[in-house]
């Protein structure tokens, strides 16, 4: 914007007549009122005219000038930052123009201008984020209300959209886990990998947060577990009958994976674990019986009988393995 006056030069007084004395006193009036501009072009006018005013007079008018252009430096700030799209700074420039030259009516304009283009980028953006919610997209919604409360610092209603998207946001978040916590607990019970799944579950931050479809699939572990439990304890049995230790020990050592202390036939598999060692020591198969031993004792902690197993079988091995190693180093000799 080009600056509408001329420094003044210094004109000499030329004439004293009433019609200008009457023009000073009216720049005079002009100045004294705070309309700088019209008294700063009213001068120019009596300048160019071969004309001037008292020196009291053309010092007040010097200090409209400077007042006008200290105003205008912040409309060109103004109008630079319009251009950049940044509309809040620019109102915040137009208001320090009109800070130093309040009856500047072109930047009055220039102010209204600017917060209508203010409250069209509100709408605007509160518009695409009611439209982006509806389509499932919440996270770029807050970015746009985030977008009106740069425009808007402190709006209270904005503030509360805001809030209110951020838990929407978290919920969504935590519905997203949720799901990816079910299909993962899904994926390791079609492996087959009962206790995983089950862990999976039960150890989800807050209880019941997975709903009617975690109980659900709890449950079907649950039973999908009992069911292999009950299965592979009946072909332990059987092949424990038929004299296959080593067969009867596999099946036993799954099934005490799966099993968890209080559950049915939780009991019944840890005494068959404890029988089935013992025919394994006897049989000389001590690590076989240690093993064995060692996972029903997870089951019943407080079993003395096994405790007891534990401690003589572990004598035995080590008694073995001393004699293996003098044996080991008489033969190097």
């Amino acid at each position: 914007m080009a600056l509408l006056w001329i420094s003044s030069t210094g004109c000499a007084l030329v004439g004293k007549g009433a019609g200008q004395k009457s023009e000073c006193s009216r720049i005079a009036d002009l100045v004294d009122s705070g309309e700088h501009k019209p008294a700063v072009d009213a001068a120019q006018e009596l300048e160019l005219s071969g004309k001037s005013c008292p020196s009291d007079i053309q010092e007040s008018i010097s200090r409209s000038r400077d007042r006008l252009q200290k105003a205008d430096s912040y409309v060109h700030k103004a109008l630079k930052r319009r251009h950049e799209g940044n509309l809040l700074s620019a109102h915040a420039n137009l208001r320090e123009a009109l800070k130093i030259y309040p009856k500047y009516y072109w930047v009055q304009t220039l102010i209204k201008n600017t917060e209508r283009a203010i409250q069209a980028e509100l709408d605007n953006l509160k518009n695409e984020a009611s439209y982006l919610e509806s389509i499932g997209d919440p996270e770029a919604a807050l970015s746009r209300i985030q977008g009106a409360l740069a425009l808007l610092p402190g709006d209270r209603k904005l503030e509360s959209e805001a809030a209110r998207l951020r838990g929407v946001i978290k919920k969504a978040q935590a519905d997203r886990r949720n799901q990816e916590i079910l299909q993962e607990a899904r994926d390791l019970l079609h492996a087959d990998r009962f206790v995983e799944a089950q862990d999976l579950l039960t150890k989800a931050d807050t209880p019941g947060q997975l709903g009617a479809k975690g109980e659900a699939l709890l449950a079907e572990i649950l039973e999908r577990r009992h069911e292999r439990i009950k299965k592979r304890f009946d072909d332990a049995m059987d092949t424990e009958k038929k004299g296959d230790l080593d067969a009867a020990a596999g099946h036993t050592l799954y099934i005490l994976e799966l099993a968890v202390p209080g559950e049915p036939l939780a009991g019944e598999i840890v005494e068959f674990s404890r029988l089935l060692g013992v025919k394994l020591y006897s049989a000389g198969e001590l690590s076989r019986a240690k093993e064995l031993w060692a996972q029903a004792l997870e089951i019943e902690p407080e079993n003395l009988k096994l405790q007891s197993y534990l401690k003589e079988v572990q004598t035995r091995l080590d008694n073995l393995d001393r004699i293996k190693k003098r044996g080991i180093d008489n033969s190097g000799k």
